[in-house]
């Protein structure tokens, strides 16, 4: 059972918190030493550090957004009425290193939802260090045991080498090819 986004707190020790340990698996880089990785839910007081994160995201994908999309993105994250949810990976001192964003929807070939992973990122420091794939098990494990989803995927840049050496490792590449129209 999921304690409420609005309930969580970084320092609780909530049935998502729970998950999150028994996810928690130690990623390396090559002759690295082992960085302890916890994802949890995202709560108010990590707003900073995630505008910080989204900024920085934002500009890599050359991306300007309004202030009012920033605010408004956030504040759907701890709406328990709204189903966009945003998780965070932490180091072991407790410190968000990244974040990732996803939601459900409907399918005409299944009568359970599948779920979407919007937004992906860690901070380039400790990229390779397991917090992605942290993140993406995070969305997994929420989508299987709270959402029902049979499926998850999301889309990246062909050009976003470095993150689909990750991405092969935690699903499989699809044949489809993404088209978009701006209304």
């Amino acid at each position: 059972m999921t304690v409420p986004r609005s309930q969580a707190s970084a320092d609780n020790n909530t049935e998502m918190n729970k998950v999150a340990i028994v996810l928690h698996t130690n990623y390396t880089k090559l002759g690295a030493a082992d960085m302890p990785i916890t994802t949890r839910f995202i709560t108010a007081d990590d707003e900073p550090k995630w505008r910080h994160y989204w900024t920085a995201y934002n500009e890599w994908y050359k991306r300007d957004l309004p202030e009012d999309v920033t605010t408004g993105t956030f504040a759907r994250f701890l709406d328990d009425k709204v189903q966009m949810y945003c998780a965070v990976a932490e180091d072991e001192n407790k410190q968000a290193i990244g974040f990732v964003t996803w939601f459900p929807h409907l399918s005409t070939a299944s009568l359970t939802p599948t779920v979407y992973l919007n937004d992906l990122f860690v901070d380039p420091v400790v990229r390779g260090e397991g917090a992605g794939g942290k993140l993406i098990d995070f969305v997994y494990e929420h989508a299987k045991t709270e959402l029902g989803a049979k499926s998850v995927y999301w889309h990246t840049q062909h050009f976003n080498h470095s993150a689909q050496l990750l991405y092969v490792k935690k699903a499989d590449k699809s044949d489809f090819v993404h088209y978009k129209k701006i209304l």
